[in-house]
């Protein structure tokens, strides 16, 4: 599932950036696959919980799968979202580059790489550090929410992408949140701590 999630969110940026309508309808028409996963893998997880009945440690790696996986497909939608937007934008001429919104999926993706690897290896400490990198995610938003809105200022028939442009920013911004969220569930997971970033 991370690795759908993964190319979803990749394409998504990929798709906006190029202004692919072709790999926008695939990421779009990908999204259920995910969504099955995520009934899937929460249906397993409750099975356990009945047939099992974990305690501690064993209840609590339960408990932060289901967490996880519900993380995952949000996430998944934001690659979903990137895609709707690109069909949206997809005749337009963008009004500034599409530089930093790329990074911040780039900075957002390793992350969710690293994440994932940190909850397979139960590396809590390497939980922590990844949260600390949305801090990154979280300036580039800023900055890019700057920009489009000078733009804005300087020319009122760029509202409308604007509004989207702003839009995309805010789905990679909450992409670095939900990112930092699995973190936190890794941590619990591990050490039976809430952490929050």
């Amino acid at each position: 599932m991370g690795l759908l999630v993964e190319e979803a969110v990749r394409q998504g940026m990929e798709c906006f950036k190029d202004q692919d309508r072709d790999m926008a309808q695939t990421v779009i028409s990908g999204d259920d696959a995910i969504n099955s996963m995520e009934d899937e893998l929460c249906d397993q997880c409750a099975l356990l919980l009945a047939r099992e009945q974990p305690v501690a440690s064993d209840l609590r790696h339960i408990l932060a799968a289901i967490k996880i996986i519900t993380q995952l497909e949000r996430i998944g939608d934001h690659g979903v979202h990137l895609a709707k937007k690109a069909l949206i934008l997809a005749d337009q001429t963008y009004i500034k580059p599409i530089v930093d919104l790329p990074r911040m999926e780039e900075i957002g993706r390793t992350m969710l790489v690293d994440a994932l690897n940190a909850y397979v290896e139960r590396d809590s400490e390497a939980a922590e550090e990844i949260a600390s990198r949305d801090k990154q995610i979280d300036d580039l938003h800023t900055q890019v929410v700057r920009e489009v809105l000078t733009y804005i200022m300087s020319d009122t028939s760029k509202i409308s992408q604007g509004v989207e442009l702003l839009y995309v920013a805010r789905y990679l911004e909450r992409f670095g949140d939900h990112v930092k969220n699995i973190c936190e569930w890794v941590i619990f997971s591990e050490r039976g701590e809430h952490a929050d970033f």
